[in-house]
């Protein structure tokens, strides 16, 4: 299991380099990096894209939000900025498990129905290809100029939008981590919505589990409760920090369910030292 988190950062890294070249410099420096913006599902939804719809429909089927966590920029981008939360010592602290929010779905109701009305502005603010798109043309505004014309946006509202996004967003990743994928993004909510029905499941070994809690204390998403078992795949992002830390190989990605247990029911529970 500790081999997927290794993966899942090498395909992070390539795809926020490759977004960031690709969008700040405003041509591919090599042909492949359009595939960067093709492996987008917004993107591939707008260009009626169909192959690539239907390839995310069945990876997050089987996997979960992998989406999330490997090819999504804006998800990498929170990562790097919660990286800071070591630095800030009132912020240094563990992540601990958050209830989900309802909001969410009223951000993905309002995102698609601006997206049917032709309303640009909601999209402009909350999806995350755009946000990193906006963030990259601070870079080379020149180079993203002409997408913002296109979308009924000056050259300069599409230069402040990135440096309130980033901002945002920094702020966000160091109170939250994740906060931004499970509570405001649309695309995030929309995959999470699958996660009744994908075929693996992060879950929690009760008969390995010592209740540690260094696992619920990494989680970015806030979405593992250790004291129920309950782990929350509808905000899990597969970053897999959490099979990394666990020193008894009680969390993992599998297919079966695992049944909730009280504290006082399993035989090895421990108290957190």
């Amino acid at each position: 299991m500790k081999e997927l988190r290794i993966i899942r950062i090498c395909l992070a890294a390539l795809f926020f380099i490759g977004a960031v070249v690709y969008l700040a410099i405003g041509f591919p420096v090599h042909p492949a990096l359009k595939f960067v913006e093709k492996a987008q599902i917004i993107p591939s939804a707008i260009s009626f894209s169909l192959g690539a719809i239907i390839v995310w429909l069945v990876i997050t089927l089987l996997l979960g939000r992998v989406y999330c966590s490997t090819v999504c920029p804006v998800g990498t981008l929170q990562d790097l900025f919660s990286k800071g939360r070591k630095i800030i010592k009132p912020l240094n602290k563990p992540f601990s498990y958050r209830p989900a929010s309802k909001m969410r779905y009223y951000i993905l109701g309002a995102y698609i129905f601006c997206i049917i009305a032709g309303v640009a502005a909601v999209p402009f603010w909350i999806e995350p290809w755009s946000i990193m798109r906006n963030i990259s043309g601070d870079i080379h505004p020149s180079a993203e100029k002409f997408e913002w014309i296109r979308i009924g946006v000056g050259v300069t509202t599409g230069i402040i939008a990135g440096v309130v996004s980033a901002l945002l967003l920094l702020i966000v990743a160091l109170f939250t981590g994740r906060g931004f994928c499970t509570d405001i993004c649309p695309v995030g909510t929309a995959l999470g919505c699958f996660s009744n029905y994908t075929l693996y499941h992060i879950e929690i070994d009760p008969d390995k589990c010592i209740n540690c809690m260094k696992c619920e204390d990494v989680c970015p998403s806030q979405c593992i409760k250790v004291v129920s078992r309950h782990v929350d795949n509808s905000r899990c992002v597969r970053c897999f920090d959490c099979t990394h830390v666990c020193p008894n190989e009680a969390i993992k990605l599998q297919i079966n369910r695992n049944r909730r247990v009280t504290p006082l029911m399993n035989p090895t529970t421990q108290a957190k030292a």
